[in-house]
């Protein structure tokens, strides 16, 4: 992931929603309040509250307890004006509570664009929740992640969400686009031998760079080839032959849209497309999506796990919607 410096993110209830479309508010933001507590309820039934549930609660618990005829907004605002010393944290409990409850109730799958209309109310370059320094220390500070002695170039929110992809997707094929030392696939094959360590049928991983990597892996294939020749990237029966479910991963850099383009052939209704290092790759993922919008969905589940967009693939974990 390139890091980079970020512009800081609305702090205040009146930044937080300028220049753009409106939070959630009002009426809508009390009933989303109300759905996601039961969903909250339904997991205390079993014992499993996290951090974020716990918040969730106290948060919504000093909600409630205003006048239930007037809104959160104006409770806070007026809350916040007779005391602003004491509210400075309940102001930014509240913000961040409308941004969650925001794109939450837009459900799991969600379009492109949709996801790109509603970086208004984040750091406005990358929409995530997240400021340069932790853009800038994610794949380590002083040293990078390692996987079998190789530099493993994850950020550590990527090396949380890939294995419970992996774990979900139960793909039978990977590609990646993008080598490098080798280190990323070897980390996939090992990943899906011990999600299902059963499964006689196996997944093969085929790894293409522009210089074959010279690591090996019983579970990995590594090919050579130059994305800017898309359709020789890889064989024709290996694509014809690769079972499906796919994990196509592309993380080359370079002439990306007709590589996705390439792709978008073979790939079936399930399989998934993830774009890692998107800050950088907006506009070729908009060429890719010309047309085919509502084709890919961004999966919002492994996008804003650890909180909106963070995740070197920014709004860009797509499943295949459509044939």
């Amino acid at each position: 992931m390139t890091p980079a410096s970020m512009t800081p993110a609305p702090t205040t209830l009146a930044s937080a929603t300028d220049a753009g479309d409106m939070l959630i508010s009002g009426r809508d933001l009390k009933v989303a309040a109300g759905h996601y507590r039961a969903e909250i309820a339904a997991k205390a039934a079993s014992g499993l509250l996290g951090i974020f549930d716990k918040w969730f609660l106290r948060v919504t618990a000093r909600l409630l307890a205003f006048n239930p005829d007037r809104s959160w907004e104006d409770s806070v605002r007026q809350e916040i004006e007779r005391s602003p010393a004491q509210n400075r944290g309940f102001e930014w409990d509240f913000m961040r509570l409308r941004l969650f409850l925001d794109r939450w109730r837009q459900g799991r799958f969600v379009r492109y664009r949709d996801r790109q209309r509603s970086r208004i109310h984040y750091f406005p370059k990358y929409g995530t929740e997240f400021g340069g320094d932790v853009l800038l220390t994610c794949q380590g500070a002083s040293s990078s992640l390692s996987w079998g002695g190789l530099p493993l170039m994850k950020t550590v929110f990527d090396f949380a969400i890939y294995p419970q992809l992996l774990s979900e997707l139960r793909p039978k094929s990977i590609f990646e686009i993008g080598s490098g030392s080798g280190a990323s696939a070897i980390w996939l094959a090992d990943h899906v031998a011990m999600i299902d360590p059963g499964d006689r049928t196996g997944c093969r991983v085929h790894s293409v760079d522009l210089v074959r990597a010279t690591a090996s892996h019983p579970g990995v294939t590594f090919h050579q080839g130059d994305c800017a020749h898309p359709e020789g990237l890889f064989d024709a029966a290996v694509l014809d032959s690769a079972p499906h479910p796919w994990l196509v991963i592309e993380d080359a850099h370079h002439n990306v849209a007709a590589v996705l383009a390439h792709f978008h052939a073979a790939l079936r209704r399930g399989d998934y497309l993830y774009v890692e290092d998107s800050e950088i790759k907006g506009d070729d993922i908009l060429r890719f999506l010309d047309g085919r919008e509502d084709a890919y969905l961004v999966d919002t589940k492994y996008t804003d796990f650890f909180g909106r967009n963070a995740t070197c693939a920014l709004d860009s974990i797509f499943v295949r919607a459509t044939d």
